[in-house]
């Protein structure tokens, strides 16, 4: 019997319920919270991007049922060159759903989508420890631009104003100085050994 093959069709509203289902379980198989997630799609914050101008969001559908979506953005590829492009923000695909052709379908699709819009480049930000998928993506003609590395603004602010100085070690960071200095300041004494 032949297998069947998916589809990709766009989102629509009857969608979203799915969707958004898909999304909160992709944010906790990507080690992030599906409370967070959750809470992104109880108060709205979901619907709210994925219906955004800017953004496509295409669902995978293989014997009538949404088994996967990806998610695309218009935007230019970098905020420094305004070359247009479609960049995909994510691309998911049920586990049971795996290895019959969905993903293909939805990268063609986002290809297709990108030939129809006139766009150069299609471009997708992949964790680096996503050995499987940059490999892939790898074979299909995708490039690394640049690397994109992202901290928590309270860890950088923190890691930028250095050592937080309390009462009591100013004394213990004054006496450190001191010693790197002298250290500095000591010459080299050279022992040779007459045999």
């Amino acid at each position: 019997m032949a297998r069947c093959q998916p589809s990709v069709v766009p989102m629509c509203r009857d969608d979203l319920e799915v969707l958004a289902e898909m999304w909160v379980e992709r944010r906790g198989e990507g080690g992030h919270s599906r409370e967070s997630a959750r809470r992104a799609v109880d108060e709205g914050r979901f619907a709210e991007a994925v219906t955004r101008d800017y953004v496509t969001m295409l669902a995978a559908v293989l014997d009538g049922r949404v088994v996967g979506y990806v998610w695309a953005s218009s935007l230019p590829l970098t905020a420094q060159l305004d070359v247009p492009s479609l960049g995909i923000e994510d691309l998911y695909v049920l586990p049971e759903a795996r290895g019959q052709g969905v993903g293909r379908c939805l990268l063609t699709a986002v290809a297709g989508l990108a030939q129809k819009r006139g766009v150069d480049h299609v471009g997708c930000a992949l964790p680096t420890q996503a050995k499987d998928a940059n490999r892939t993506l790898a074979r299909l003609g995708f490039a690394a631009v640049v690397t994109r590395r992202v901290a928590q603004t309270s860890t950088l602010l923190r890691r930028l104003r250095g050592p937080e100085v309390r009462p009591g070690h100013v004394d213990q960071l004054l006496v450190q100085r001191r010693r790197r200095a002298q250290q500095r300041r000591e010459p080299v004494v050279e022992a040779f050994v007459v045999s």
